[in-house]
């Protein structure tokens, strides 16, 4: 099928939602070009077909963040997103569209974000400059390698995409989520800002609670890389003067990494468990393993690579 210069007819199916009725799916049909983004497919279906769908969309050009939402199960901004693009794709001609996930159900496409919101406000999102600067007796000014390497985490649009699709959010609520870690480190290095000291107390913690399962990074629009700040925010634990357990583990746990790659060029997942979390914490969890039928898989004796110097070159930084 072509699809340079025609129209074709699509089938968008989107679940909706209202407090009365709950969920249910609703299709709609229309004609589609190359060009049409799914902010305007959804613009035409709500002034052609159906003025009752409710969805959230304003700048169409991936900077106001409001249109987040899921297309054929992807987390996705809707105006960065052709329609004729994931016809492409997944070869059909049906798409369904869904609100994000995580988020309460408000209408239709439309959730409520103020949890999104209130987890932002926590890392305090400005800068807080010195006393003479705000009176006016001095002026910071930031290095180019600083700007360059503060750039990238001051592009988040604040559009849930990255929270909708963490499931350490879900599992932890004391994890801040990526979108509130891209913006804190953002502050965090900025050396221009006083209360560094405050940062690292809202966002060590929580930087250890994530898993590393890189969903921020593959779905920030705007390439964030949110996972990028957390790893970043984790090197301050070095110098840091207070340390939650949660943190503590964290350090033992990259600790017990390095030196089973050290040994035997490979993570060897049994002993770096005990060295993380102790004889008790490792009985406790391989009875949970033994009942579940996965021990096995925990005793796995691994063998150490060949030629393991090399590998230690490596880690020595030789």
């Amino acid at each position: 099928m072509s699809l340079q210069n025609e129209e074709v007819e699509v089938i968008i199916k989107v679940k909706r939602f209202s407090p009365e009725k709950g969920n249910w799916w609703q299709e709609y049909k229309l004609r589609v070009d190359r060009f049409t983004q799914f902010t305007e497919a959804l613009r035409r279906i709500k002034t052609e077909q159906d003025p009752t769908l409710a969805y959230r969309a304003s700048c169409h050009m991936t900077v106001c963040g409001s249109c987040g939402m899921k297309i054929n199960g992807e987390p996705r901004l809707a105006c960065k997103t052709l329609v004729l693009d994931m016809v492409k794709k997944y070869e059909s001609n049906v798409i369904t569209i869904e609100p994000m996930d995580y988020f309460k159900p408000i209408k239709d496409l439309i959730v409520d974000l103020d949890d999104f919101y209130q987890r932002m406000y926590k890392v305090k999102p400005r800068l807080y400059p010195s006393e003479q600067v705000l009176k006016g007796e001095a002026e910071h000014r930031l290095k180019p390698e600083d700007q360059r390497m503060l750039w990238k985490f001051a592009q988040c649009i604040w559009c849930g995409l990255c929270v909708s699709s963490c499931p350490s959010v879900r599992n932890d609520p004391e994890f801040l989520g990526p979108a509130a870690h891209a913006k804190g480190f953002r502050f965090l290095a900025d050396p221009r800002d006083t209360i560094t000291e405050e940062r690292e107390k809202i966002l060590l913690d929580s930087a250890w609670r994530c898993t590393y399962c890189y969903m921020c990074y593959n779905v920030c629009p705007r390439d964030v890389e949110p996972v990028t700040a957390i790893k970043k925010t984790r090197a301050y634990t070095k110098i840091a003067k207070v340390k939650t357990p949660v943190i503590e583990t964290g350090e033992k746990h990259t600790e017990a990494v390095f030196n089973s790659i050290f040994e035997s060029g490979k993570i060897e997942e049994a002993k770096v468990y005990l060295s993380t979390y102790g004889l008790i914490g490792s009985l406790r969890d391989m009875i949970f393993l033994l009942k579940s039928g996965k021990l096995n898989y925990a005793l796995i004796k691994e063998k150490p690579v060949e030629n393991i110097t090399e590998v230690r070159k490596i880690l020595r930084g030789e």
